[in-house]
């Protein structure tokens, strides 16, 4: 009998990192941020500049990242990177400035951004090809997990015991939760252990002189080749320009609803306690949308999968702000709501899912690590910027009208990009080694 693939064991050691790295999501941050400015008189830009100030860090730390990653492999850079990720968290137990939540914050979010997010990518994509898309299915239910769960238990913390213990705990969780795991069971690639991605059979395939796996003419092919790309040669593409846009705009309104939901529901008149649960109902669902997107995506034409799942998000995510803009929240329409949320929340986890492994699809896995890497600072500006745009607008305008609707028009943008995406032609052969 085989053993069970132990790829499946860096797809749950992923899983807790990303249900951790909620930590320092926008969400997290949303729950914190009306006490803490009672208590300091801080604004709410102030406050969200602190996410834009950790993914910039973020950001420019990730293009060294990737290659050491390549390389080397996620269990050390994931264990220390957790290691100082939990600090900080621990240490905005004793905030008294502002420079304070940018610098303990901002290290957890430039570490989450710059470091976990791309282990975690580098480390599926890795293990997988032609079970990417379950791999990574499975592997972001963990950030759903944790954005339904954590933002529940620090409501709860904030309630019984104040904001600074539920800080000190979140600290703790998160090192328990996945330091420990990052450590003992993370692997670089599957060859290492003398195992092949996917689990397949190392007896059933050999390698050519230049990389790719081909069949063994004396037993099935169990293994198909991919593209095997360094960064330049990917930078050479219309497909990694492309990638690099759409890195820019999902991001930038995923970030920015997802921060500004919960005082958004909050300044309507819903209660802190419902509004959590609509921050729980999108998660939860989230988790549905990543192993739906996942499998999805080892089945069809991926630019199409995501090009329809940006355009129906907009759709969902206009008609959740007119019920709740225009208090259609009674009686039967808080169901509604939910409804919506949970719709919402579906499609952003089938979304995460997809793009993860379009990159690995695009340009295989051998520098996935530098290709992807590159990328993440335009992905952090863009993450920065929009928590930062709706909390200026609202500070100017008072309401959340104008970027939510601007969020809605770059919905129909990217999916316009989408639908006009091609993947890449191979590399010339000569240039793989």
């Amino acid at each position: 009998m085989r053993k069970p693939f132990y790829g499946w064991v860096i797809v749950g050691v992923s899983f807790l990192i990303g249900v951790t790295e909620v930590g320092v999501f926008q969400n997290i941050l949303s729950i914190f941020m009306k006490p803490m400015a009672q208590d300091f008189g801080w604004s709410r830009a102030s406050i969200t500049g602190a996410i834009a100030f950790g993914s910039i860090c973020g950001g420019l730390v990730s293009p060294f990242v990737g290659p050491f990653l390549d390389r080397y492999g996620p269990r050390m850079v994931a264990f220390w990177g957790i290691v100082f990720f939990s600090m900080g968290l621990f240490a905005l137990m004793f905030v008294g400035n502002i420079w304070q939540l940018y610098l303990f914050f901002g290290v957890g979010r430039m570490i989450a951004v710059g470091v976990l997010g791309l282990a975690i990518t580098v480390s599926v994509s890795n293990w997988f090809v032609r079970k990417r898309g379950r791999a990574f299915g499975i592997t972001w239910i963990g950030d759903r997990v944790g954005s339904a769960l954590l933002p529940v238990m620090i409501q709860s913390l904030i309630m019984a015991y104040g904001w600074r213990m539920a800080w000190g705990t979140l600290g703790v969780v998160v090192f328990l939760m996945s330091g420990i795991p990052a450590l003992l069971f993370l692997r670089r690639r599957p060859e290492d252990m003398g195992l092949l991605p996917d689990g397949a059979d190392p007896t059933s395939v050999e390698k050519t002189a230049d990389g790719p796996l081909k069949k063994n003419q004396n037993r099935a092919p169990v293994q198909e080749s991919e593209p095997v790309w360094t960064r330049s040669q990917a930078m050479h593409t219309k497909a990694f320009w492309t990638l690099i846009l759409l890195t820019c705009l999902i991001p930038f309104l995923q970030s920015g609803i997802n921060f500004h939901v919960y005082p958004f529901l909050t300044d309507q008149g819903i209660s802190s306690k419902t509004a959590v649960w609509v921050l729980s109902t999108m998660a939860a669902f989230g988790a549905l949308g990543s192993v739906t997107g996942g499998m999805l995506a080892d089945k069809v034409r991926i630019q199409t999968l995501l090009a329809l799942n940006v355009f129906v998000s907009g759709l969902v995510f206009l008609l959740f702000f007119w019920m709740v803009g225009f208090k259609m929240t009674d009686g039967p329409g808080t169901g509604i709501v939910f409804v919506l949320a949970a719709l919402h929340g579906t499609l952003h986890g089938g979304r995460n899912t997809v793009i993860s492994v379009i990159w690995g699809a695009f340009f295989g896995r051998t520098a996935i690590g530098s290709i992807y890497g590159f990328s993440i600072p335009f992905q952090s500006a863009a993450i920065a910027g929009g928590p930062l745009f709706a909390a200026i607008s609202f500070d100017l305008y008072g309401s959340y009208a104008f970027p939510f609707y601007f969020f809605t028009v770059i919905f129909f943008v990217a999916g316009a990009v989408c639908i006009r995406m091609k993947p890449p032609q191979r590399p010339p052969k000569s240039s793989v080694r």
